[in-house]
């Protein structure tokens, strides 16, 4: 069991949007992360574990954040809005509540984690992350406060994913139920059997769809699933690659060639962003971004479609790097990953490179190829490892 510092936690944040391929949450400013961070490292210690330090029989949570844009007319009924002790005032008005209805002031409550105890009749001895983004911050904080480890390692392989099937626990063939779900309204919803793990994530698209944009699935685990169906050593990692991002800007030095060495990785283009596109509906964000090329990428211009996600990449419209490989737009001058969620980031002319690396090996057995890849996003295109696409 490792304990982790503030930079450490930092470190990760930086490290993971270089993983995220522009989804898992958006990094924060180093104030930002203080003002949440500070409150709880004073009274709790956070900590990550090997998967290997779990016995078999050992109960783990997922706590999922799942969710992304929704359309006006879900935004219009759905939408908390700030100050949260507001935030049902827009609904009441065509939806009176009843007088037992509970006003949350909170996001999302612990009570679908409680449920899920219930459930399982244990109580977990770690959590697991769904994913490597920004957001661990946020779960190796949250373990940290339930006085629980974090798993070092993730269920999506060194990268984000929009969708909840899309994971090695998919692979491996895991099951799912019973699960729970939390919504920032209150509502703790259980499963006790589900079709599939693309059903899952049906399922949880649709509440958090009519929930403001997100909800909070939650499984159980033992430690067999764990060590089987997670990608080890990715939270180090990132905390390994963020560190040496942050002394690469400390001294001058190329962040963008941090993160491909550290990453052992690549950059497969450079230049000036030149458009970007954002449409938020069914709990999704959707879109496409443009760069036109500089230095060794001049009179080039690369493109990406991103659900959530990047997820596939053309240069001068022909196919490029796509999922389950993953690629990152990061900025040149700082090495952070840009966020899908945040258009205001995607600046025309901010100088970028695009980082990427192999997709961990169980996306390229069969299985892992059938769940995930191009077509499951509806494009015509073949997936061709990257080495073999870079020559």
């Amino acid at each position: 069991m490792k304990k982790l510092s503030k930079q450490d936690i930092w470190a990760l944040i930086v490290g993971a949007a270089a993983f995220a391929t522009g989804g898992g949450g958006s990094a924060q400013t180093y104030e930002q992360y203080s003002a949440v961070a500070d409150p709880i490292l004073e009274k709790h210690a956070p900590k990550l574990i090997e998967p290997k330090e779990l016995k078999d029989d050992d109960v783990v949570f997922m706590d999922v954040g799942c969710g992304g844009g929704i359309t006006r007319e879900y935004q219009e009924k759905y939408m908390r809005y700030y100050p949260p002790e507001g935030w049902y005032k827009t609904y009441e008005i065509f939806n009176p509540l009843n007088s037992w209805s509970e006003k949350f002031d909170a996001r999302v409550t612990e009570g679908h984690l409680k449920k899920l105890e219930e459930l399982v009749g244990r109580k977990p001895v770690a959590y697991e992350a769904f994913e490597l983004g920004p957001l661990d911050s946020g779960q190796i904080l949250n373990a940290a406060k339930r006085n629980l480890p974090l798993i070092d390692a993730d269920c999506a392989g060194s990268r984000a994913v929009p969708e909840l099937s899309l994971t090695k626990l998919n692979v491996i063939d895991a099951p799912v139920a019973p699960y729970t779900i939390g919504t920032s309204w209150g509502d703790i919803i259980i499963g006790e059997k589900v079709l599939s793990h693309q059903r899952w994530e049906d399922i949880c698209r649709a509440i958090a769809n009519i929930s403001g944009g997100g909800c909070a699935p939650a499984m159980a685990m033992t430690g067999k699933t764990v060590k089987e169906g997670t990608e080890y050593g990715t939270m180090s990692l990132a905390i390994k690659v963020g560190n040496e991002v942050l002394k690469a800007k400390e001294k001058g030095d190329d962040p963008v060639e941090a993160i491909v060495k550290g990453s052992k990785g690549y950059k497969i283009f450079e230049g000036e962003i030149a458009g970007f596109t954002n449409e938020r509906r069914g709990a999704f964000i959707w879109g496409s971004a443009w760069i036109e090329g500089t230095g060794d990428y001049k009179g080039k211009t690369f493109r990406l479609w991103y659900q959530n996600e990047n997820q596939v990449s053309w240069v001068d419209e022909k196919p490029y790097v796509t999922c389950p490989d993953p690629f990152t737009v990061v900025e040149a001058e700082t090495g952070m990953g840009l966020s899908n969620f945040r258009p205001e980031w995607w600046i025309q002319g901010k100088k970028v490179a695009v980082t990427a690396i192999k997709a961990c090996s169980f996306w390229r057995t069969k299985r892992g190829l059938k769940i995930y890849n191009p077509k499951h996003f509806g494009f015509d295109i073949k997936y061709v490892p990257i080495e073999e696409k870079l020559g």
